[in-house]
Formats: C-alpha cells, sequence, structure tokens
C-alpha cells in the first residue's frame, strides 16, 4: 500500500475513533440530567458557562473570529441542546436521545442538498437499518402524554444535522475556539431566560460543572477534530452509538430500566453500524485467503 494511502487511511480511523469517543461521552447526559431538579435551560445555561470555563485559558487571539458559518453554528448549537435537555425532562432519558438521532436522515438530505456529497450504498444501508432502530423505540412514545418531550427531541435532531452540515464550513476555524465560541455565546443568549433560575446548591455546580467539562465541552472539540477526516455522514452514523449507550447508564445508575422497544430498537441501530464499518473489515481481511485458495 502506498505510504499517502496508509497515512490517508490512518487519520481517517482517527477521526473515526474521536468521534465515537465523543459520542461515548455524549452518552452520559441522561444520567447526569436524572441528578439535577433544575428548569431545562438552567441546566443548558450553565452546562455550556462550565464549558466555555474549561477552554478559555486554551484560547488564542489569532483564533477568534466572527463570520456568518460562525453564527450559523452558534445558533444552531444553542438552540439543539436546549430542545434537547428540554425533552430529556419531558421524557425518558432512553427517547430523547435516541429521537434526537434522527439526525442522520437530515445530515444525509443536508449534506447532499447543500454540500452536493454523493451517498454510497453502504451508507444508505446502514442509515435505513439504523433508522429501523430508531423507529421501534419511537413506537414506545406514540399516543403518550410525553409527546411534547418527544416532538422537541426530533426537533434537536433537525437542529443538530444543521450544525453538523455547518461544520464543513468551519473547518478551517480552530475547535478549542469553535468549541468555545459555542458555548459561551449559548450561556449569553440564555442568561436573560434563566437569570431569576441561578441558585445552585453545591452539589449541582458540581455536577453541572463535570458536564461542561466531561459532557459537553471535550466531545463537541473532539468531535470537530473528527470531522476534520470523516464525512458527514460517517461521522452521523458513527454518534448512533450514544442512544445505545445513554439508556444503558441510566439503568445502571437511576434503575430506570428501558422498554423491550427501546432494546431492541438499540439492537438495530448496533446491526446498522457493524453493516457500515465491521463488515467492510472483515471482508478485507477475508479477499487475501479467498485469492490465493
Amino acid at each position: 500500500m502506498p505510504r499517502s494511502i496508509a497515512s490517508s487511511n490512518s487519520h481517517i480511523a482517527r477521526g473515526r475513533w474521536l468521534i465515537f469517543s465523543a459520542a461515548c461521552l455524549w452518552s452520559l447526559a441522561g444520567v447526569f440530567i436524572k441528578f439535577l431538579d433544575l428548569p431545562p435551560l438552567t441546566i443548558v445555561f450553565y452546562r455550556s458557562f462550565f464549558a466555555a470555563l474549561v477552554f478559555t485559558p486554551f484560547l488564542r487571539p489569532s483564533d477568534c473570529q466572527i463570520n456568518r458559518p460562525i453564527l450559523i453554528s452558534v445558533v444552531s448549537y444553542t438552540a439543539a441542546i436546549s430542545a434537547f435537555v428540554s425533552a430529556n425532562k419531558l421524557t425518558t432519558a432512553a427517547n430523547a436521545i435516541v429521537l434526537q438521532y434522527t439526525a442522520p436522515i437530515f445530515v444525509f438530505l443536508f449534506s447532499r442538498l447543500v454540500l452536493g456529497e454523493k451517498i454510497s450504498r453502504l451508507n444508505w444501508l446502514a442509515l435505513v437499518v439504523s433508522m429501523m432502530g430508531v423507529g421501534i423505540i419511537s413506537l414506545d412514545s406514540a399516543g403518550e402524554p410525553e409527546m411534547a418531550g418527544v416532538l422537541l427531541a426530533l426537533l434537536s435532531g433537525v437542529l443538530f444535522a444543521t450544525y453538523m452540515v455547518n461544520l464543513r464550513r468551519t473547518q478551517e476555524v480552530n475547535p478549542v475556539y469553535l468549541t468555545w465560541i459555542n458555548n459561551i455565546a449559548c450561556a449569553l443568549l440564555l442568561l436573560s431566560l434563566v437569570k431569576s433560575q441561578l441558585a445552585l446548591s453545591f452539589n449541582e455546580m458540581l455536577i453541572l460543572a463535570i458536564m461542561g467539562a466531561v459532557q459537553l465541552g471535550l466531545p463537541y472539540f473532539l468531535f470537530s477534530k473528527g470531522l476534520q477526516t470523516v464525512s458527514l455522514q460517517e461521522a452521523s452514523l458513527i454518534a448512533l452509538v450514544e442512544p445505545v449507550l445513554n439508556p444503558l447508564w441510566v439503568a445502571l445508575t437511576v434503575k430506570e430500566i428501558p422498554s423491550v422497544a427501546t432494546l431492541a430498537g438499540g439492537g438495530m441501530i448496533l446491526v446498522g453500524l457493524g453493516l457500515r464499518f465491521v463488515w467492510p473489515l472483515v471482508n478485507k481481511s477475508a479477499a487475501p485467503a479467498h485469492v490465493g485458495g
């Protein structure tokens, strides 16, 4: 294999692992939120505030800039996480996370229409199978009083897809600055809405500080870095490990047991990811033996 191809494959593999790591950290959201008896927007405000605080020492003045893609990033980011946290308070963590992850449908659509990215057959197959899993889980929510939470989760999926596609236009921006500006702007935009709800206990402040650093700031930084070498479609599919892991963490910590539909849908998502990322590796490793025979 030529050195340039090997290097390219190495960068892609590294990007995939960065996005996978981001999804694993994102999946902790449901656990943290269930331990907080606070209004949703207060959670969003403090989480973003602490995320920005953590990244402030790493800023470089030369990286700071404001342009249209960054403004779109800020607005879509703020709206997406506000809708998601609100959904998490109105419905179960499993449903909120999974329904948010209709996002790949919109990522595929937007990346094709806006950026002209072609969609491979393998990506189509993985998307269809994974979205079947999302559909199975969503059956649990049909007609229940938590429909408001379900609709907010779906809205967060559209907004998150907008954020992801827009990241293609911010690839030259330092991920440290992008993570910082998104979170500090989010906190400032929400300040007027939560100024009467800012009181915290020490435990609440500690949980929110950890969320800001570990569950929000770091994974968005990793995701931005990973997207520099991975396609939008692949990134949106890899991020689907979050709805699989989130109900598991919640079940282990707060005993919110996922339904049969959530478990079956999560299994279907794993099948979709396996078809996209594991099956090609199996075929590749088996090919030399076949030729040699």
